[in-house]
């Protein structure tokens, strides 16, 4: 998940979530696949909260179950942070993953794993994530949501979500349990396929609803 700081201000009167608790932490592990237990940097930055193991774990078991191998789907990393998604998404075989970070510094975290792995798979895009996501042309497989929960970004980045989506893709979304989030996702068209929570965080698999 991205950090607060060098997001762009959002002084709008749709921000509504409630602010996290900001947690600090100094590195978290990929957990499976080629490059199972390699460590990723967690810069120091406000809001930057990785998604832990047991998520993690959780939510791919979640995504093999509804998509089976890997090697032929694509992902986005919509507000990168650590990579821990990005990456754990990598490893396990992923055929490409874009990864989008505003915070200069963990960008370049993000790049030296890059290049600490020798991977091709992942392509690191540094920039407002609301704004490049927007303007990419290509679609993906897979989609994950985890934005720093005090800016609230949720909405704005599910409505892009939607239109970066491949058929039958997948949108991964973490959010603050307390969000109520039916209205919006009755309101873009998706659909809950799994659900769960983990202390503070909720943290949903959805689809767009087939019409």
């Amino acid at each position: 998940m991205s950090p607060i700081k060098n997001q762009s201000r959002n002084t709008r009167r749709d921000v509504s979530l409630p602010r996290a608790r900001q947690s600090r932490v100094g590195s978290v592990r990929i957990i499976a696949g080629q490059w199972r237990k390699t460590p990723l940097v967690v810069p120091d930055l406000d809001g930057l909260r990785p998604t832990g193991d047991r998520v993690r774990e959780t939510l791919f078991n979640w995504l093999t179950h509804f998509k089976g191998d890997y090697s032929t789907l694509t992902g986005l990393d919509f507000f990168a942070g650590s990579g821990a998604l990005g990456f754990e998404f990598g490893s396990r075989g992923a055929q490409s993953v874009v990864m989008v970070e505003k915070s200069r510094n963990a960008a370049q975290a993000l790049k030296a794993t890059k290049e600490k792995l020798h991977t091709e798979q992942i392509r690191i895009i540094e920039g407002d994530a609301l704004v490049k996501v927007a303007n990419l042309e290509e679609r993906f497989d897979i989609i994950f949501i985890d934005p720093p929960f005090a800016l609230n970004f949720h909405e704005k980045a599910l409505k892009i979500a939607t239109q970066r989506l491949k058929p039958n893709g997948l949108i991964y979304v973490e959010s603050p349990k307390e969000w109520q989030a039916n209205e919006l996702l009755e309101t873009l068209n998706l659909e809950i396929l799994r659900e769960s929570t983990a202390g503070a965080v909720t943290y949903r698999l959805l689809k767009i609803r087939e019409e």
